[in-house]
């Protein structure tokens, strides 16, 4: 009898002994804030050597932005946006900027991007007419500038960045998307106000 309670009481002591309450006690930091207790000083581990934002690895400056390279960010201006789409333009990809804008832009900018889309006929603030009026954000700023001569660079960071009642829409339309619909925006300011070279083009292709 004596030997059981000897086990027992040993096993007691021994489980006693491994609940130990380490882990309970350990230092806690809320994401990405400072910890003194971290040998790096922070609550989350160093990135690694060359890291990068998802999505941006293959992205030039250039193609993220519509900015030309080395201009300051907060610069505005003609020259400081790339003048043409800085990917190549396929057919592909002016339908998927057809079906994108027709998926995201219509609904304000029309069909046709004439700004009489469904959300202005209900009394919000009407869109420019991208063959027909001049660029608000330009406009702001001392220069009046058609949108059918403002750099593609701007009409993607408009896209991507939002304007006066326009929300950004960065977070729905991938890079690659927002110049799809660049090259589809061309093509309807060019299909209802060609200019006089593409209209001699278009006859010479008859």
């Amino acid at each position: 009898m004596n030997r059981r309670i000897l086990i027992t009481v040993g096993c007691a002591a021994a489980l006693a002994a491994g609940c130990r309450q380490d882990m309970a006690k350990q230092p806690i930091g809320r994401p990405l804030s400072g910890l003194a207790e971290s040998a790096s000083g922070s609550s989350a581990r160093p990135l690694e050597p060359g890291t990068v934002p998802r999505g941006s690895l293959a992205d030039p400056y250039e193609v993220r932005t519509g900015r030309r390279a080395g201009t300051d960010p907060n610069a505005f201006g003609k020259d400081v946006f790339v003048a043409r789409v800085p990917i190549d333009v396929t057919d592909e990809l002016v339908q998927r900027g057809r079906e994108r804008f027709n998926i995201y832009c219509a609904i304000c900018h029309g069909r046709l991007g004439n700004g009489d889309g469904k959300i202005p006929e209900r009394g919000f603030t009407r869109p420019p007419s991208f063959p027909d009026d001049l660029s608000r954000g330009f406009k702001i700023r001392g220069t009046d500038l058609p949108l059918t001569e403002v750099p593609d660079g701007y009409i993607f960071e408009v896209i991507s960045r939002g304007f006066g009642a326009m929300a950004d829409y960065s977070a729905q339309v991938p890079v690659h998307d927002r110049w799809a619909i660049v090259t589809y925006v061309r093509a309807l300011q060019k299909s209802q106000r060609p200019a006089p070279d593409d209209l001699k083009k278009a006859e010479a292709l008859k």
